[in-house]
């Protein structure tokens, strides 16, 4: 298990630094620079608050599968809700790229498609890269943990 850590029967997804990792670099970037080319200008407090609010929403977010109550909790983003999603509701996993000019793949994502308690299909997003290969070597890993306690 390359993304997640196991603790008993909980199974806990470790950070995806993968879209974090070149904005914060970005907006520390812009605030270095507005730092050292604009010490009069708002500008730089604005990119230091904005890396600040990505650092947040980075440490909030998690994702783990609990194999004890056989669901899956979620909570992605700076003012997200945890989301909840029982085992026995999951309706399958579907992996969405979002493209630019039809050409370019700006973002990956992994979602989870479920049935809440009124039979309404909902959908959660559990993990998000650039690239497929990471996301689908999530999914794949998502399946063998569910599949191994099936085999119990």
């Amino acid at each position: 298990m390359k993304n997640f850590e196991r603790n008993g029967n909980e199974y806990k997804m470790k950070p995806q630094l993968g879209t974090y990792i070149p904005l914060v670099g970005v907006f520390a970037i812009m605030a270095i620079v507005g730092f050292v080319k604009m010490p009069e200008s708002s500008f730089k407090w604005w990119m230091l608050g904005i890396v600040i609010i990505l650092m947040i929403s980075l440490l909030r977010a998690y994702f783990i599968i609990d194999m004890d109550r056989r669901e899956m909790r979620v909570l992605k983003g700076l003012l997200g809700k945890e989301v909840t999603v029982p085992l026995e509701s999951l309706q399958g996993f579907t992996i969405y790229k979002l493209k630019q000019y039809g050409l370019i793949t700006v973002s990956v994502s992994l979602l989870a498609r479920y049935r809440n308690e009124e039979g309404k299909e909902k959908k959660v997003q559990l993990a998000q890269h650039y690239f497929t290969k990471p996301i689908q070597r999530i999914c794949n890993e998502i399946d063998e943990i569910i599949a191994e306690d099936h085999n119990r």
